[in-house]
């Protein structure tokens, strides 16, 4: 069962949305938005979730969104926009973060682990991956914290550990979540964790999404337990007819803002698909030097 490239929103969505009053039209155009406070960059949004194609394709409607956001929410410092892979905003807007599925059923790398092989073994490198036991729940809690730091600081800003604490015990805690360990030489090394119970809110398409997959080799070789926890869970999406979803964040103009666009290219290349793409633009005065512009091609 593979997942479709940009899904229409479900009904059910819409109704849910349009009971909260987050559901506008334009021109007899959808859109849902509202504002929005992102804890871990500490900033409050005007969060655009869904909007039909035809207003993402319309810069006038584009730029009308700062507006709308200063006046629902005169701190709000950015407008963020969910927009079909297919879909390209630029002018003043920026990628923040690309979500891709691997679909259900593609063919899964070779990788040995402690539940079977998929395919293969670990080549005698010492390497084994296997799911987290309970000794292991700490280390994964730890991984989790400096994933959401280290990438909220890719964006420009500074997380506080301990929201990015809470968050991380709200994942372990998660319906299905299944977390697997990579073992080098007898030492945990790196985690991949799995919501297995994932649904996305706009489209109500099942997935199993890769939550996180970090590699705690500072001295040492990190792409081949990378591929081995990115092999593990690509084959238990591919065990429950899933499709395996995933997240690339696209580092601020003051990192490097083009590592997240060679991330996704490499994950293209492997078989990933992308799906869509949030898009940031700030509200400050700068925002207006920069018309929008908007373009449609394949996703």
């Amino acid at each position: 069962m593979s997942a479709p490239a940009a899904a229409a929103a479900s009904e059910h969505y819409l109704a849910e949305a349009a009971g909260a009053g987050l559901l506008r039209r334009v021109r007899g155009l959808r859109y849902v938005a509202g504002v929005h406070h992102d804890l871990l960059l500490d900033e409050r949004r005007f969060l655009v979730e869904y909007a039909d194609e035809e207003l993402l394709a319309d810069p006038v409607w584009l730029d009308g969104l700062v507006g709308r956001a200063l006046g629902e929410d005169p701190e709000a410092a950015s407008v963020v926009v969910r927009a079909p892979a297919s879909v390209r905003l630029d002018g003043p807007w920026r990628p923040e973060l690309s979500y891709l599925y691997h679909p259900a059923g593609a063919d899964v790398p070779a990788v040995g682990t402690d539940e079977g092989t998929h395919g293969g073994t670990d080549g005698g490198t010492g390497l084994r991956v296997r799911p987290a036991g309970p000794a292991e729940e700490t280390a994964v809690a730890d991984w989790l914290v400096r994933a959401m730091v280290h990438g909220t600081a890719d964006l420009g800003a500074t997380a506080d550990p301990e929201v990015a604490a809470e968050l991380a015990r709200e994942c372990l805690a998660a319906p299905g979540r299944h977390s697997y360990v990579a073992h080098f030489d007898g030492r945990a090394v790196g985690h991949a964790t799995l919501l297995c119970e994932a649904a996305d809110e706009v489209t109500g398409r099942r997935a199993v999404e890769l939550v996180d997959v970090l590699v705690d080799l500072p001295d040492g070789p990190r792409s081949e337990p990378a591929a081995a926890l990115t092999a593990a869970a690509l084959a238990h999406a591919r065990r429950l007819e899933l499709p395996l979803l995933g997240h690339v964040v696209h580092p601020s103009q003051r990192t490097d803002a083009d590592r997240g666009a060679r991330i996704v290219a490499s994950l293209r290349a492997r078989g990933w698909r992308a799906d869509h793409v949030f898009w940031r633009r700030p509200t400050g005065p700068a925002a207006a030097d920069s018309p929008s512009r908007s373009t449609k091609g394949a996703a």
